[in-house]
């Protein structure tokens, strides 16, 4: 059975090298999904999943329905890792730690300032970053999402359609160049 890895970042992160070192099949295995919200940083997440033979979610937030999308995120999650400087706050990082502690889901945070990391808030020293994601036993969990207000969305984007209207909009578009390419066509007289 293969495990979803929640991946979320602060809005400043630019330190894609530690990403690497974390999201590679050596450190979490190759059996796992990524997942990740649309937003500025996914063209690095998808070339890092890409290097690493590691295959990627792409999830989007609706803004109508944010709880629901974030609900969505947790569901079959195993772990969440949050690359997180801890200088950014009422951010999705610092909102995903919350849930992640409210709802007993392990999460790694991973920054810049400490060359190791913390497991559900603690910092370790001395236990090897595989060693705890092996440790790690996935449990069907109800997921309780509370949303404070202000958390800035700015990194990730919030989808204002629904994608069945953007579905039927692509087939009604599709649609239209398909008679364009009928009406211009050659036909042969014989």
């Amino acid at each position: 059975m293969r495990m979803n890895v929640l991946v979320i970042n602060d809005i400043s992160w630019d330190n894609f090298a530690i990403v690497s070192k974390r999201l590679n099949p050596s450190s979490i295995g190759s059996e796992y999904r990524i997942n990740y919200f649309y937003g500025k940083h996914m063209s690095y997440i998808s070339n890092i999943c890409q290097q690493n033979n590691l295959h990627l979610i792409r999830r989007s937030l609706f803004e109508e329905n944010t709880e629901k999308s974030i609900e969505e995120s947790f569901k079959s999650v195993r772990f969440c890792i949050i690359f997180h400087n801890f200088i950014e706050y009422n951010t999705i990082s610092s909102l995903y730690i919350e849930l992640c502690n409210k709802n007993n889901i392990p999460y790694f945070i991973v920054s810049e300032h400490c060359e190791r990391f913390f497991l559900n808030g603690e910092y370790i020293t001395k236990s090897k970053f595989k060693s705890c994601v092996k440790k790690i036993n996935f449990e069907d969990k109800h997921i309780i999402i509370e949303i404070p207000p202000g958390i800035n969305f700015k990194s990730t984007r919030l989808c204002l359609k629904e994608i069945e209207e953007v579905k039927n909009n692509l087939r009604k578009n599709y649609g239209v160049l398909k008679k364009k390419k009928e009406s211009r066509k050659i036909i042969q007289i014989v």
